[in-house]
């Protein structure tokens, strides 16, 4: 039925073409020549009547020299003609929109440098197959794109059902009408809705992903290991404060500094560093030097001090000095202690640990280095305890606040990981990214909330092969776009005029 439809709307359009070209004055003689042309009654002209003599006409019903009927008859020809034009420029400006160009308004910082919050770019859409508003009917696609591609693309997090596709028909068409001035594509709090969404395509039809420290992986179908992107490196910007003052001057928020950067990447660097060998060695030193500090033996087994929200990282640093009194004090601290720090050992000792992806392996690292400072420190907290330190000497204790430096580092890294980091997409062995799919990142990674992410967040194990991992909270839940939800590429930033140009 969508395609009868529009089929039909096609016709109507090349009909009324067809039959206002023929019935054109210059054109009615020339195509049908037995037809005599109607001669037009002479109006005269309300030319030189203000507005406020009209209207006295009327209330008044003075006529003066001219007479008043036609003067209005005039007048409203005259607005019905300019209603008429308006409506066919409306008309056309829509089909454009729909079927040629698109303007779009970047609304937020996740395209920077390319684009800066407030820039309005053009996008072309025929290449893309536009869809007829509200129906499943499109043009053929002919575009196919490549990695390092800029799309406009409808966001696939919110529903595409009729209701939500006349809202969004609507809000495009108003926010045409008014030069990208006016948005009514709002969610139920009034706020802008990101959609639809300006990104660069990452990740192309048989393709599997990977983001590990900020580096792009991919693996094609038939290799055996992903590969780093090189590409890519062109376009993701992890160091706002590297880019030039004429750019950075029109950045609004540059949430990750040089320093901050540094932080991330020493932390990175030093769990790729850890050897899991030496690192079972140190758990296991961890573990012994605690059982020589509590003199009462544990006769019942591992306690269960947390729920899962207390091995949330934050949490479980913020409450090291209320668990390691447990362990102390309660029968089967020391077993629940041994079973925290041991319980990532076994899968990382077996045959199944050298089919893990580099991603896996990595969080693996960073959650044993997590465990050996938390471990670190509840020694430290014990052996203050049995010194009995006084509060004054608990809190400045140099030891006990070198490690809380440190795992303050591991606390900022997990809450960035989110943008640095994504384990194998698609996850199954043997998927891969389908065709006629492709996969799309912002440029400013730390500033961008695109197909690696879902809308909420949800406690995740760093570890997901140790029972008792430190979790963190994630909102990376990775998906593909369909090509028949990209509306175009960008093809030219018209303003401000200071940074016109083609793209």
């Amino acid at each position: 039925m969508d395609t009868v439809l529009a089929l039909l709307w096609f016709g109507i359009v090349v009909l009324k073409a067809v039959t206002v070209h023929y019935l054109k004055n210059k054109n009615l003689q020339k195509y049908f020549p037995d037809i005599q042309p109607i001669q037009k009654k002479k109006i005269p002209s309300s030319k030189g009547t203000s507005i406020g003599e009209i209207i006295k006409i009327i209330l008044t019903g003075h006529r003066g020299k001219k007479p008043v009927r036609e003067i209005i008859k005039r007048v409203l020809i005259e607005l019905l003609e300019w209603v008429d034009a308006a409506f066919y420029a409306i008309f056309f400006v829509l089909l454009i929109n729909i079927f040629i160009f698109q303007v779009y308004r970047i609304p937020t910082e996740s395209m920077v440098p390319q684009f800066m919050i407030g820039d309005t770019v053009v996008g072309l859409k025929t290449p893309s197959g536009p869809a007829f508003p509200l129906s499943s009917f499109r043009l053929p696609r002919w575009k196919t794109y490549k990695r390092g591609d800029i799309v406009i693309f409808s966001n696939p997090n919110y529903p595409d059902t009729p209701k939500a596709q006349l809202k969004t028909f609507m809000s495009q068409l108003v926010y045409m009408l008014t030069l990208a001035q006016v948005n009514i594509n709002t969610d139920e709090n009034g706020k802008p809705k990101p959609d639809p969404l300006v990104k660069r395509v990452t990740g192309l039809p048989g393709e599997k992903l990977m983001l590990v420290d900020g580096v792009l992986y991919v693996k094609h179908r038939g290799d055996t290991e992903f590969l780093p992107v090189e590409e890519d490196r062109l376009y993701a910007n992890w160091d706002l404060a590297s880019l030039p003052e004429s750019e950075r001057r029109l950045i609004k928020d540059i949430l990750i500094s040089a320093a901050d950067l540094r932080v991330l990447e020493s932390v990175e660097a030093q769990r790729k560093e850890l050897n899991l060998t030496d690192a079972v060695k140190q758990t296991e030193s961890i573990v012994n030097r605690l059982s020589l500090l509590k003199h009462n033996k544990d006769t019942a087994v591992a306690a269960d001090f947390l729920q899962e929200s207390g091995y949330e990282i934050l949490t479980l640093f913020r409450a090291n000095d209320t668990i390691s009194r447990e362990i102390l004090t309660t029968n089967g601290g020391l077993a629940w202690f041994r079973s925290f720090m041991t319980g990532w050992i076994p899968y990382w000792q077996s045959s199944e640990a050298q089919h893990a992806s580099l991603y896996e392996k990595r969080f693996a690292q960073l959650n044993a280095l997590i465990k050996l400072c938390f471990g670190k420190i509840v020694i430290r907290n014990i052996e203050l305890f049995r010194a009995n330190a006084t509060a004054e000497q608990f809190i400045n204790d140099e030891v006990r606040n070198r490690l809380l430096e440190e795992a303050q580092n591991y606390v900022f890294y997990l809450a960035w990981t989110n943008q640095r980091n994504m384990n194998v997409f698609p996850a199954g062995k043997d998927e891969y990214i389908p065709e006629n799919a492709y996969f799309m990142m912002g440029d400013n990674r730390f500033n961008s909330t695109d197909m690696r992410h879902t809308t909420g967040f949800k406690l995740t194990s760093v570890d997901k092969n140790d029972a008792q991992s430190i979790r963190f909270y994630s909102n990376v839940e990775p998906k593909y776009v369909p090509a028949e939800k990209i509306l175009g590429t960008t093809i030219l930033r018209v303003f401000p005029f200071s940074r016109f140009g083609a793209l």
